[in-house]
């Protein structure tokens, strides 16, 4: 009866839920990795600021998304309002800011009680609250599960309350559910725009986790809903969660495989060279953003956390005009060679009789032509979270 009574909900929910946003993934900039709580309106503007001086807006980047800690209570009609110390012009003018820089402004909620720190959380103030956010110019709204229920059908009817609440505003805002479990893979598209399907990143054995938590939910991701393994980590360590150089290239390379949501949680505001270079990749973005909307899936290997794990994965992500991306993944402890095969290629969409184009989307040049039927193996694939990502292209 439960099921049917899901199966139902979802059903009923398919035309609700359709705002005409993220009909690729959204990308942008998130604050929690950059400030924790510590954050206030000049962070903000210096954030917006910072996309537009580094170029970030002109590859796609448009989302300045301001996470917990910003509200302070509630009014006596129930309003929510912000820190007046920390944002003592409250938090339409932050939003108009960003808005003049031609970008857009997001804002962070929780389904409970409380926010994850202990702020005014949006259960049973979903209305007002919706209402509040579309007056500030909100649009894109996070909204995390602590203080929350874990039922699965009080979760979903919880995140539905504020779905609608967005919708009946007539502003259209994306909607981010931060739930953290893969039980809201099935239904997300019926309830928001994407939804988070594993808890934080912040090291790198949660990056492996969140790609095996992501691996068997290929088929819930489609223009307008995404599975999100969680923001982008880069390599300073000037912000709470930072990877190796190399990993943080291969995470965003995987991300892009994986149709996830690519929003930056690294010092925004003074990107070392490298993690420039990373998250201005218009190539690898084009992957990501790719219109056929499609989500990454593991071909080669196994799972790569847990008792006895892959060392090596192979991802296949479908794009449109009959292309592929293929990543080579290598977290064993030596460099790699990693093949993909016929039967591999197959699985991207292609024949053995095909003649395909191999390009190199970090070297950014063509690396010539092979058959099909013979497979591909990046030789020498760098060591401990190292990768290659390749695009083929029928000849």
């Amino acid at each position: 009866m439960r099921l049917l009574i899901l199966a139902l909900l979802a059903c009923s929910l398919v035309l609700a839920t359709d705002n005409g946003l993220g009909r690729t993934p959204a990308m942008g900039y998130n604050t929690w990795n950059d400030f924790r709580c510590n954050i206030k309106d000049s962070d903000i503007r210096q954030a917006a600021d910072a996309i537009v001086r580094q170029g970030l807006n002109k590859v796609g980047y448009e989302y300045v998304n301001m996470d917990d800690c910003w509200a302070a209570g509630r009014d006596s009609s129930g309003r929510v309002y912000p820190d007046a110390k920390n944002f003592p012009n409250g938090i339409k003018a932050v939003a108009d800011y960003v808005h003049s820089l031609g970008l857009k402004f997001g804002i962070y909620t929780d389904r409970g009680t409380k926010t994850c720190a202990g702020r005014p959380g949006s259960q049973g103030y979903e209305k007002i609250d919706a209402e509040t956010y579309a007056s500030w110019g909100v649009d894109y709204l996070k909204e995390d599960s602590c203080y929350a229920t874990q039922d699965h059908q009080q979760a979903f009817e919880q995140y539905g309350a504020m779905r609608d609440a967005l919708n009946s505003t007539g502003r259209r805002i994306y909607f981010s559910l931060c739930g953290w479990n893969t039980w809201y893979s099935p239904v997300g598209w019926s309830l928001g725009n994407s939804w988070r399907i594993a808890g934080d990143c912040n090291r790198w054995p949660d990056i492996l986790n969140a790609m095996d938590q992501n691996a068997p939910l290929t088929d819930n991701a489609r223009p307008g809903g995404w599975n999100d393994p969680d923001m982008l980590i880069g390599s300073s360590n000037q912000t709470a969660a930072f990877l190796t150089p190399t990993q943080s290239r291969t995470m965003f390379s995987q991300w892009a495989v994986m149709a996830a949501p690519l929003l930056i949680g690294s010092n925004i505001r003074s990107l070392n060279a490298w993690d420039l270079e990373t998250f201005s990749n218009s190539e690898v973005i084009a992957v990501d953003q790719d219109v056929l909307g499609k989500q990454g899936m593991r071909v080669v290997g196994g799972n790569l956390s847990g008792q006895n794990p892959s060392l090596t994965n192979v991802w296949v992500k479908p794009l449109s005009g009959g292309a592929a991306a293929i990543i080579f993944f290598n977290n064993a402890g030596s460099n790699s060679d990693i093949t993909c095969d016929a039967t591999c290629l197959s699985k991207a969409g292609f024949s053995s009789s095909d003649t395909l184009k191999v390009r190199d989307l970090w070297e950014h040049k063509d690396l010539g032509t092979i058959k099909a039927s013979s497979g591909y193996t990046a030789n020498g694939v760098p060591r401990e979270g190292g990768s290659v990502l390749l695009k083929f292209t029928k000849a």
